[in-house]
């Protein structure tokens, strides 16, 4: 018997059909839910983990939180590690950078480059249309480029008391150049006072940078400075000229300091010469004296005999080193007495005598 003839069995009716499909399709449906429960815990996970971000130790963020900052002053700012923001467009992480040196250039005052930094060439005359340029202090006409590099001291100022906080620097540094530039004169700014034209620029930066709070600290500044590329050669030759002037003043000074330093120098060895010639001389004076003094009281008490002491002394002072001396006393009457000696004649060279036998 087959089981379907079994009467022990309950018949498959239509209702016995129903609740085995709502069986099947309950789960069904089950399995879809715990799918759908998975899929959103990933998603949710994956949701709450890209709310996490890492702040670097150069840069610090700030949370923005339906268009608004979370905290208040310093606390609004993220510093470096690990922090947590709902993903957007719920919450926004803006990355400040405060270690980071930021470099700024003048969009003013100088020509046309090339991509490559290099100049695409100029004609006669400077075009205003396309060449920059500043006006000196006198009226001339130069190319000047400023560079400014700064930090970040103030993240907050820098960031969200303005909307494009470079731009602002570098309209600063635009202003600070033209304003410089009309207080120097075209000779102090190319050549004289180079440094003096790029210090005046940092000044105006500075005061700037307080008056608008720009929360920045400039850490070095650049000057580029060059008369307009139609009048260089002009330029140059000036140029070449008083570095001629400058170079000769510098030999003459040199010459004169020299020349000075000898006559001061010989000055001093005259009269300290002098000095010693002048003792040395009243020395002998005093020791003359003293010697005079001394024979003064004999040549008083016999004046002949002195003299003639006198006269010995001096007489063997002089012949000291005489191999033959000849003395001729005075005569009875003081007539002049007469020494006349025979000398034989020198005999002759041998060289004359040689000629004198020649026929």
């Amino acid at each position: 018997m087959s089981p379907s003839q079994d009467p022990h069995l309950p018949s498959a009716g239509p209702d016995s059909i129903e609740d085995t499909g709502s069986r099947a399709l309950a789960d069904a449906l089950r399995s879809s839910f715990a799918i759908v429960k998975i899929v959103m815990v990933l998603l949710a996970i994956l949701f709450v983990a890209s709310g996490v971000f890492i702040v670097s130790p150069q840069e610090r963020a700030v949370v923005f939180r339906l268009g608004k900052p979370i905290g208040t002053g310093e606390d609004q700012l993220r510093g470096p590690g690990i922090h947590f923001a709902f993903p957007y467009p719920i919450d926004e992480v803006v990355r400040i950078p405060v270690s980071e040196i930021q470099t700024v250039r003048s969009t003013i005052g100088w020509y046309p480059v090339n991509p490559d930094g290099s100049s695409p060439g100029w004609g006669a005359t400077l075009n205003p249309d396309f060449d920059g340029y500043v006006v000196t202090g006198d009226g001339n006409i130069i190319h000047a480029r400023a560079t400014l590099r700064y930090r970040i001291t103030d993240p907050l100022s820098y960031s969200f008391r303005f909307e494009q906080a470079p731009e602002v620097v570098t309209n600063l540094v635009n202003n600070a150049l033209l304003h410089a530039a009309a207080q120097f004169p075209v000779d102090r700014a190319l050549r004289e006072d180079r440094a003096g034209f790029r210090e005046r620029i940092l000044q105006h930066v500075n005061r700037g940078i307080v008056e608008h709070q720009l929360g920045i600290t400039v850490e070095s500044g650049e000057l580029d400075a060059i008369p307009p590329r139609q009048v260089k050669e002009a330029f140059d030759a000036v140029t070449a000229a008083v570095q001629e002037q400058s170079s000769t003043n510098n030999a003459a000074l040199s010459y004169a300091a020299s020349l000075l330093t000898r006559t001061a120098g010989e000055t001093n060895s005259i009269i300290t010469r002098a000095m010693s010639e002048r003792i040395e001389f009243l020395q002998t004076l005093e020791a003359d004296a003293q010697y005079f003094g001394n024979r003064l009281a004999d040549y008083r008490e016999n004046p002949r005999l002195f003299t003639e002491r006198l006269l010995v002394e001096t007489w063997q002072r002089v012949l000291t080193n005489a191999q033959e001396k000849i003395l001729l006393p005075e005569s009875r009457d003081g007539a002049r007495q007469e020494l006349r000696l025979l000398l034989n004649r020198l005999p002759p060279e041998r060289g004359n005598q040689q000629q004198s036998q020649q026929p």
